[in-house]
């Protein structure tokens, strides 16, 4: 008898070992973190939208039962204007150039003494005219090239990395990129001013642009909306922009050191 109860007792604890282990494998889990209550604050704050949302509503209800539905356009009707870009029609517009001296953050001027360094004179009698270019090295790397908008006279880095920046206007600003216009790029002559330091125009590395055909007015802190936005791409390409001049050139855009040291490093020039 002692051997049938035995038996029986190991038989109910082979039965219910599967659920004891379920239940303390429950007990030793950890719960799942409790939803902090909304605040006071936050109710409100949804009451207060909740409350909007239906003084909407309603309004919009008692306007219908007053003036009944908006009657359908007769299919004889012209269609309704299309709204004009206000940024493309102030493309033109003279603005004044704000922070101007901090235009070309992150970028350096190349100056005539880093220019010759680099390069060499584009020729050696430099006059206050545009002459032809003498320098050989220089005049292997120039070409006159359609850069998109304009033709340019100019090294083929510079083309190159222009063209680039043509690219980028016209994909991101088609209505601006339509009403660039050149207004020259390679003259070699002595900056202004200077005894027979060459200007980057010299170097073909400049190139000046207006909107529309109009020309900006040099050293009045002013320039064309138009131009201020295609200073931007400039920029992303390591191009400087002459409105951070001491006297401000904002038509003018030439290659910066930075990019140059670049094109050296890579053979470019």
């Amino acid at each position: 008898m002692r051997q049938g109860i035995l038996i029986a007792l190991v038989a109910v604890a082979a039965l219910t070992a599967p659920l004891g282990w379920y239940l303390a494998a429950r007990s030793l889990r950890p719960a799942a973190p409790a939803e902090p209550p909304a605040s006071a604050a936050e109710l409100a704050r949804l009451q207060a939208e909740v409350d909007s949302l239906a003084a909407r509503v309603a309004g919009l209800e008692a306007r219908l039962a007053r003036d009944g539905p908006a009657p359908a356009m007769r299919q004889d009707q012209p269609d309704p204007p299309a709204a004009t870009d206000s940024l493309a029609d102030s493309f033109a517009k003279v603005v004044l150039i704000a922070g101007r001296r901090s235009v070309n953050a992150g970028l350096t001027h190349a100056s005539a003494e880093f220019l010759e360094e680099l390069l060499g004179l584009p020729r050696e009698d430099l006059t206050d005219e545009c002459q032809p270019m003498t320098n050989p090295k220089l005049l292997e790397l120039l070409s006159l090239e359609d850069v998109g908008p304009i033709k340019v006279h100019m090294l083929r880095p510079a083309i190159a990395s222009l063209r680039q920046v043509f690219r980028n206007v016209q994909v991101y600003e088609p209505a601006l990129y339509a009403r660039i216009q050149g207004s020259g790029s390679l003259c070699v002559r002595k900056v202004r001013g200077s005894h027979d330091s060459a200007s980057a125009h010299a170097y073909g590395l400049a190139v000046d642009l207006n909107i529309d055909g109009v020309l900006d007015t040099l050293g009045d802190g002013k320039t064309q909306l138009g131009l201020t936005l295609l200073a931007d791409f400039f920029q992303k390409e390591g191009w400087y922009w002459g409105a951070g001049f001491a006297r401000e050139d904002s038509m003018h855009f030439e290659v910066s050191r930075e990019k140059l040291e670049q094109w050296r490093r890579l053979g470019q020039i």
